[in-house]
Formats: C-alpha cells, sequence, structure tokens
C-alpha cells in the first residue's frame, strides 16, 4: 500500500513540475484529497472539493441524456487554465494553470498521468 501512495505522490508532484503548474490534486469522487501539489497559499482540500464537485456535476448533467462520462472537462478562466480527467472509478485529477497557452499539452500530460494512476490503482 505504501508503494501506491508513493507513486501515487510522485505521478501528481511531476504534473506540477510543468511550466506553469501551479495545483495538481488527485480527489476522490467524494472530494476527499488522495494527494497533493500545490503553492503554498493553495487550499488543497478545497480545490480537491470543487473539483469533484465539479466532475460530479458534469455528470449528473450527461446522465440527463443517458451519456456517460466525463472523461475530461477544461475549464478556461481569464488567467487559468482547469484540467480534471478521470482518473479511474475512484478518482479524479485536476490541474490548474497559470496562462491559456498550452492546454492541448496540459490536457495529454494529465491523460498521461490519468493512465498512470488506473494503472496503479488497479
Amino acid at each position: 500500500m505504501v508503494a501506491k501512495a508513493e507513486q501515487l505522490e510522485r505521478i501528481v508532484r511531476e504534473l506540477r513540475q510543468l511550466p506553469n503548474v501551479i495545483g495538481a490534486v488527485l480527489v476522490s469522487r467524494g472530494g476527499i484529497v488522495i494527494t497533493a501539489s500545490a503553492s503554498e497559499e493553495a487550499h488543497s482540500e478545497t480545490f480537491a472539493a470543487m473539483g469533484a464537485t465539479m466532475s460530479g456535476a458534469a455528470s449528473a448533467a450527461l446522465s440527463e441524456f443517458n451519456k456517460t462520462g466525463p472523461d475530461r472537462i477544461v475549464v478556461e478562466g481569464h488567467d487559468c487554465v482547469l484540467v480534471a480527467v478521470d482518473a479511474g472509478t475512484k478518482a479524479i485529477l485536476v490541474v490548474l494553470k497559470e496562462g491559456r497557452d498550452g492546454v492541448e499539452q496540459l490536457l495529454s500530460s494529465a491523460e498521461v498521468a490519468s493512465r498512470l494512476i488506473k494503472e496503479t490503482l488497479s
């Protein structure tokens, strides 16, 4: 179990090292932080809870049309981008990046990390 926790921490830390990433958190679907790497002023618990809420709301909206998901969510703010990707049946990976450029690269990196998380959790 310790090895899995360390692997998840490493994956999230590596995302945090990407250019302009200011926070990365692996969160349970219920909004509990599994592991996080964020700037000092960030509140990981709030960030995690809102990521889970956002994902749950998107899932509920899709289910109204008999659709499943979401596999990923992209939110573009005025000066940032938030990406949330499915990380298996029990988790969501949420990453926040400063600036609006490089969205595709961020999404690609988050999806690679998500696959690694799914493998680790299985």
